[in-house]
């Protein structure tokens, strides 16, 4: 864990922006309720952030929706590059897919609760990803920041990363009823080729989607000048359909895959060169997940107190590795099945619009770990075992027009209780409860202005791999014994050992904030929207991987062919740490103009002896802005990421701190442009060339340059009537 330290502090960067967002706003309100509704952009909205519809700006907190125009403008071949400006979002692991895993707002691993279509993505390694997406899939994708355990229990410290997948209504053209999409693309830093064909339509109370696509790739040219070994070839597919019975009953079913096979050293998010005889070998990597969903709803018109949702699915992750020179394959297998039920009802109280959601969730996650190089087929550091969990909540949302302008309020509470068990410490079960209240409320003075706080808890569950960690984490070359056979130093191992005492972390989160919002500001009908907040974390009983490689004293004692070991690996709590930061997002967009801005800021530090914490990242700076062209219907743009240097710094031994991470700044430059000539119905293309500038960076915590100058170019071609 690590966090940064040469940077503004972020209780003056708050002060900054939220004074410029201020003399802004007193330039603008003038104008700001002189545009017709109907002249007004497209409202976004979040449903992930409440469980239930509400725009982005009148919500009491951070949270970005990536929609499926701008999937289609920029065209990423990754989850990373899709949302990589996203405030407070991060992705470490290095530039391969398979080693890419998310962090919000400092906090990373399994507090960030990932789903998709609803269904939780619990698959967790120490050197794989998170999940497994391909990003042409994704029809809209919901960064909800800040504790959300009061909606969705364990995991959600950080926040939610939400990916809807595609479906018929994001593809069809007006008065269509049916369609088939092609789609090729090329990207010259890996040599990648994409193909892909998707076929849906929405006939009466029907609509179905069927989608197939192939991804092939080789090594990562990276901004250094080396290779980066991943060759991929990828394939994904989506079935999904819905079928509205009556006019209150809707049914719905989904199935999900994507495969990838991989050449690349087992830990995926690293290089050659770590020294550990076993990482440094490339593998053969078959990972694959899939998916399977089904839900019904029922919302009778006649009856505003019935809203009523219920889904059931299942998640499979597997990650398959074969070492040919031993030969050797081993397998992590996390599976999650998982229900969910909840009623939104709407009524008046006391002249307050009000929205009461109730609901339920139960899920269990069981994993197995296998090798076939032990005498017992089991994987050391892959404990088998199973966790299951089951929670209830309540919510309101509230709302009433005064005289002097909107108040919205949103209390909500969940209770959860979960248990954990394993072969590998039979008998000792990990079990526990947790309550998480939020409370948030929102004031709007005017329609261009709204002023928002809130105050919430959550908690984090120890998953099975921090309870019961067993056998061996890494080797390290013995200091003494030499093998002359080999010809290198004999390798010693460091071992994990199983903490089933280990309590679930605990958070409070304070945050507070204002959003902008006008219209006609430089042309008839544009807007503005922009919001910026700061927030507070206070954490107790972090759980935190401790390593240490202190050689044990038989290693040094004649003949030195006795138990060697380099320490050992744990899990534990960490007493207590503070994370704090702020964020700001902007868009503009008018019939010509586009753009967005965002900014973020995140320190921690372990409160025992002021060492830095949190998958922290430098200031970054994002910039996203271009022209429309609606005579040729294309547009041209630009992305401009800027990240301060970094520095993380630790309890030294002798006393005081040592800097032991550094990363120089960097600034990055992507153009893209998209294209869909009015000669061709149907087609559209997309040109780009990612870091223009051929920059040499590193992402915090990669340990690896990033790719180097990329060139991009796709080419769809949809049919239909």
């Amino acid at each position: 864990m690590s966090a940064s330290l040469s940077r503004p502090h972020p209780r003056r960067t708050f002060r900054a922006l939220l004074l410029l967002g201020a003399v802004t706003g007193f330039s603008a309100p003038a104008v700001a309720d002189e545009v017709s509704e109907d002249e007004l952009r497209a409202e976004t909205v979040t449903v992930y952030a409440t469980s239930n519809p509400i725009a982005v700006f009148d919500y009491p907190g951070q949270v970005t929706v990536v929609t499926r125009d701008d999937l289609e403008t920029l065209a990423p071949s990754s989850i990373s590059d899709a949302l990589r400006d996203v405030p407070g979002l991060d992705f470490a692991g290095g530039p391969r897919r398979t080693g890419e895993a998310p962090s919000l707002r400092g906090l990373s691993g399994q507090n960030v609760l990932i789903l998709l279509d609803g269904a939780r993505q619990s698959f967790t390694s120490a050197h794989d990803g998170r999940f497994f997406l391909d990003p042409d899939l994704i029809g809209t994708a919901e960064i909800v920041k800040g504790p959300a355990s009061s909606l969705y229990g364990s995991g959600a410290v950080g926040g939610v990363l939400a990916f809807e997948s595609v479906d018929a209504d994001d593809l069809l053209r007006a008065d269509e009823t049916w369609g088939i999409r092609t789609r090729l693309g090329y990207q010259s830093v890996n040599e990648e080729t994409l193909g892909s064909v998707t076929a849906f339509t929405r006939q009466g109370s029907f609509d179905g989607l069927a989608s197939l696509g192939v991804r092939r790739s080789g090594d990562i040219a990276l901004g250094s000048g080396a290779d980066l070994p991943s060759d991929d070839e990828i394939e994904y597919a989506l079935l999904k359909a819905s079928y509205a019975l009556t006019g209150a009953v809707t049914v719905e079913g989904s199935w999900q895959r994507f495969e990838n096979a991989a050449i690349e050293p087992n830990n995926g998010q690293g290089t050659l060169g770590t020294g550990d005889s076993v990482l440094d070998r490339n593998v053969a990597k078959d990972i694959s997940t899939q998916t399977v969903r089904f839900g019904a709803a029922f919302n009778p018109a006649s009856n505003d107190w019935i809203n009523a949702n219920l889904t059931g699915y299942q998640t499979t992750s597997t990650v398959d590795e074969l070492d040919p020179t031993v030969p050797r394959t081993t397998v992590r297998d996390i599976e999650t099945t998982g229900f969910s039920a909840r009623n939104a009802s709407v009524f008046q109280l006391g002249g307050w619009a009000t929205t009461l959601t109730v609901g339920g969730d139960w899920y269990k996650d069981e994993q197995i770990g296998t090798d076939t190089a032990t005498p017992d087929g089991v994987r050391g550091g892959v404990p088998n075992g199973e966790s299951t969990f089951t929670g209830v909540f309540a919510q309101i949302e509230a709302s009433i027009e005064t005289g002097v302008g909107e108040f919205l309020i949103i209390p909500g509470v969940r209770y959860d209780e979960f248990e954990s068990s394993s072969s590998v410490a039979p008998g000792q079960q990990n079990s526990d409860d947790a309550i998480s209240p939020r409370f948030a409320a929102s004031y709007g003075p005017a329609t261009w202005l709204r002023l928002f706080g809130s105050y919430s808890e959550g908690f984090r569950a120890p998953s099975v791999n921090e309870l019961y960690l067993d056998g061996v984490h890494f080797n390290l070359p013995h200091p003494v014994l030499f093998n002359p056979a080999r010809g290198s130093f004999v390798f010693a191992p460091n071992n994990f050992v199983a903490n089933p005492d280990l309590v679930p972390e605990d958070t409070s989160t304070s945050e507070f904030g204002v959003a902008f919002d006008f219209s006609n500001l430089v042309a008839k009908g544009d807007r503005l929207q922009a919001k910026v907040s700061y927030f507070e974390t206070e954490a107790d009983d972090l759980i935190n991987l401790t390593v240490n490689v202190v050689p044990a004293a038989t290693c040094f004692a004649p003949p030195f062919f006795q138990p060697c070991t380099f320490g050992t690996s744990n899990s534990a709590n960490i007493d207590r740490a503070e994370l704090e930061g702020a964020e700001a997002e902007l868009h503009y967009e008018s019939d010509r103009l586009f753009a967005s801005a965002s900014f973020a800021t995140i320190e921690g530090t372990d409160l025992s002896d002021g060492s830095d914490i949190g998958s922290l990242t430098p200031d970054r700076f994002a910039l996203n802005a271009g022209v429309k062209l609606p005579a040729w219907n294309a547009r041209i743009g630009a992305r401009v990421q800027h990240a301060s240097d970094f520095e993380r710094r630790e309890t030294a031994v002798a006393g005081g701190f040592t800097i032991v991470e550094r990363r120089e700044a960097y600034t990055v430059v992507d153009l893209y442009t998209t294209w869909a000539p009015e000669f061709a119905r149907g087609v559209r293309i997309n040109l780009g060339v990612d870091n223009v500038f051929d920059e040499n960076y590193e992402r915090v915590f990669a340990g690896v340059s990033e790719p180097a100058r990329n060139f991009k170019i796709a080419a769809s071609w949809q049919i239909g009537r």
